[in-house]
């Protein structure tokens, strides 16, 4: 995990998926210290699954950041690599 920034207050992220078409949901999420930490995880989530020799880019995968009050921070496009 990502450490927090002195002073910065930590906050739960979830990290849903929408994977063709169909939203998986995150229950549990991750604890970071600012919406810029959660954003660049949710991009590492993104870059693994595209990674995956059997992912299909047909899928049209997006891994969205959320904060603990439901607010949309970031989303991230899967991309084969």
């Amino acid at each position: 995990m990502i450490a927090a920034v002195e002073g910065s207050p930590m906050q739960r992220y979830y990290f849903p998926i929408i994977h063709n078409g169909l939203l998986q949901p995150d229950s549990e999420g991750e604890v970071f210290g600012s919406a810029d930490l959660a954003s660049q995880y949710g991009a590492g989530v993104a870059q693994y699954i595209g990674s995956d020799p059997d992912y299909d880019p047909v899928s049209e995968t997006v891994v969205l950041v959320v904060d603990g009050e439901g607010t949309e921070i970031a989303r991230h496009v899967v991309v084969s690599v």
